[in-house]
């Protein structure tokens, strides 16, 4: 591919690291959300993967459900209770990949 290849991941709630074709590319943890592909990147088909973190509140909240059977955090401070609002997640998008010559 000539020119660089960026990906663009739109919004983003927390942190993200994109990896193209089994090689990590790097982080996106501001706006802009975007993350230069261009080394990993090849002609045809390629394997893209986003693996995103977020703040642990959601957790918390789902831990505190009364159907929760299996709790994965556990603290001592209870500041969150199961009828908390979840606070926006993961990759929100939108995701594009932009070709500068």
């Amino acid at each position: 591919m000539k020119g660089q290849a960026i990906l663009d991941l739109g919004s983003v709630e927390n942190l993200a690291e994109v990896f193209v074709n089994g090689t990590s590319c790097g982080y996106a943890w501001k706006r802009p959300y975007l993350v230069d592909i261009s080394h990993a990147i090849k002609d045809g088909q390629n394997d893209m993967e986003v693996k995103v973190a977020n703040v642990w509140v959601n957790r918390l909240v789902g831990d505190a459900q009364p159907d929760c059977k299996e709790k994965v955090t556990y603290t001592d401070a209870h500041y969150y209770d199961a009828d908390d609002a979840l606070i926006p997640a993961g990759l929100l998008g939108p995701v594009t990949i932009v070709n500068r010559k």
